[in-house]
């Protein structure tokens, strides 16, 4: 191997690794709720909710990156698990329902997005 060839090939490792970050950036831009009172969630929750809310599919590692990503001290991925426990308790009495999609992360039926699309519009009002 030339030293081009390294070269090169460190660059195409940026370029996936840059992909990768505007991938997950994308699935987090205007993740921001203003969560109803009434619902009793956390600041990290509503973000939780605005992701799954405007997502089909959320990433652990796209909601960990989401709460985390100011912070020099990154928490472990299984606090993603114990926010949606929390959230799911939250919103069952409201009927919003979130799914786990096994081996990628959480998702929100359409049903449950329109009742917290409804919920936000009367918020809002």
């Amino acid at each position: 191997m030339t030293l081009r060839d390294d070269y090169v090939q460190a660059l195409e490792r940026q370029i996936d690794e840059l992909q990768h970050r505007v991938r997950v950036l994308e699935e987090i831009t205007g993740a921001a709720l203003d969560a109803p009172l009434e619902l009793g969630l956390t600041r990290s929750e509503a973000t939780i909710l605005g992701l799954l809310a405007k997502n089909e599919v959320v990433r652990k590692a796209s909601v960990l990156e989401m709460l985390y990503m100011h912070k020099q001290d990154e928490a472990e991925i299984k606090i993603v698990d114990v926010f949606v426990c929390k959230i799911r308790r939250k919103l069952k009495p409201f009927g919003v329902v979130i799914d786990t999609v096994w081996g990628q992360g959480y998702s929100m039926p359409g049903a449950s997005k329109a009742i917290v699309a409804v919920m936000l519009k009367a918020r809002a009002a």
